[in-house]
């Protein structure tokens, strides 16, 4: 059993001979016979070994108990039924990016990073693994770097696991480019890593942007109708969207045509710092407390507040699988009540630790206290997490309560990503851990 962020691998001793079916349910007593009527349960058929279930509920709290997940496997022929099941073994999901997870370093990275994205190849559960994908890299003088992460077990990164500490490649950039990176993102087609189209873009000082389609060969792109320096940029549905200095905002579709947005420059004329879009909006943050959002992939933008802040760091979260209390109905059935199961939650923060919180896209809700003295990156998985300056580990279930969970043992980070199941950080001397 590997636990990992919301997910367990489970591995066996298979025979070919055999085809295998998993049971599981929150519950040591589950067979066979029984598992369809217990807590949480579920079935994988015709399985292999390691397969990994999805969606599992974390226990993001280790003094309250919930129930661990209990597994059994059987064998089959044909269609015949299979056995009575092995002993049931069970494991509890936990959040990524601290306590009960460990942060992994990985291999450095010769060069200050900036900003770091990702770009997901597959979705959980395909082809019975975690999720796969693409992490980049940019930095100061043209620096981009790439790692394709495709673990075969949930959990920390170590050999023992069939997994490895993350290495890191240097991409192919343009002769003489020497222009700071400040931003990367990017998307792609799930689950047909063979043929994935993967589009990345990176932005930069001067108006700089680069065009990528696999994260390793990088073009850069001219006439850019903005000389400003772009500080971010995020994907809204098949739309890149890039930010900057003095309220410029851009926008393309296929990444070598870019436009500027009228109606962000009315919206407000303070440098914006970073970007965030979720399915339904796009929120930009920056100086004096600016956020613009978008409900149209960056056509037209609405000045949503202002403030004495310089907002740097923006995450959104809505994929809550941690369990907050175990409740009976009146029936006596036992199950297990996930609180804000969709947050649909938005998070900023700046660099001296402030944060404010707001669901949809409602006012901000801001607080007397702040995460930590300092907040370096910020992002979400199952939960939210953000680095101070030390590089201690802070996390949220639902963005308006932190805790202290541990430290990344990177100094000075500067961007930290998530790919859905656990977090990669980079720190400015080319450092970086991972946790899942």
């Amino acid at each position: 059993m590997y636990p990992g962020d919301g997910m367990i691998s489970i591995t066996w001793n298979a025979d070919p001979a055999y085809v295998y079916w998993v049971f599981h349910a929150q519950d040591p007593t589950v067979s066979t016979d029984n598992w369809s009527g217990l807590l949480n349960p579920g079935a994988i058929v015709n399985s292999a070994s390691p397969a990994i279930v999805c969606n599992q509920i974390n226990n993001p709290n280790p003094t309250t108990y919930f129930p661990d997940s209990y597994f059994i496997v059987n064998a089959r022929t044909g269609t015949a039924p299979g056995g009575p099941g092995s002993p049931a073994v069970g494991a509890a999901p936990r959040w990524a990016g601290g306590p009960q997870s460990p942060w992994v370093p990985g291999a450095s990275i010769p060069a200050r990073i900036n900003s770091l994205g990702y770009v997901a190849l597959t979705s959980c559960g395909y082809a019975g693994r975690p999720p796969s994908g693409t992490f980049v890299a940019v930095g100061p003088s043209g620096t981009i770097f790439y790692s394709v992460l495709t673990p075969t077990v949930a959990g920390p990164l170590v050999p023992s696991q069939g997994n490895a500490p993350i290495t890191w490649s240097q991409a192919n950039v343009p002769a003489g480019l020497h222009e700071d990176l400040t931003g990367v993102a990017g998307g792609g087609v799930l689950n047909n890593p063979g043929a994935p189209s993967q589009l990345f873009v990176a932005v930069g000082k001067g108006g700089t942007v680069l065009r990528s389609t696999d994260g390793q060969n990088w073009q850069q792109i001219a006439n850019i109708p903005t000389g400003n320096n772009l500080n971010a940029v995020a994907l809204a549905g098949s739309t890149f969207i890039a930010v900057g200095d003095s309220g410029v905002v851009l926008t393309s579709t296929d990444a070598l045509t870019w436009r500027i947005s009228a109606t962000a420059a009315l919206a407000s004329t303070n440098s914006l710092n970073a970007i965030h879009c979720a399915t339904y909006a796009c929120v930009a943050v920056g100086a004096q407390g600016t956020t613009i959002w978008s409900s149209d992939s960056g056509a037209t933008w609405t000045l949503y507040a202002k403030g004495n802040n310089n907002w740097t760091g923006i995450a959104y979260g809505n994929a809550n699988v941690n369990a907050d209390a175990l409740v009976t109905d009146p029936n006596g059935t036992l199950s297990v009540n996930l609180a804000n199961s969709a947050i649909n939650t938005w998070v900023v923060t700046d660099a001296l630790g402030n944060f404010a919180y707001a669901n949809s896209t409602g006012a901000w809700n801001s607080n007397s206290y702040t995460i930590a003295g300092s907040v370096s990156a910020i992002d979400y998985s199952t939960h939210f997490v953000a680095l101070d300056a030390a590089g201690n580990a802070y996390a949220s279930e639902n963005g308006a309560v932190w805790q202290p969970v541990g430290s990344s043992s990177l100094v000075n980070p500067t961007a930290m990503r998530s790919d859905g199941a656990g977090f990669v950080a980079v720190g400015a001397s080319g450092t970086n851990a991972s946790s899942f």
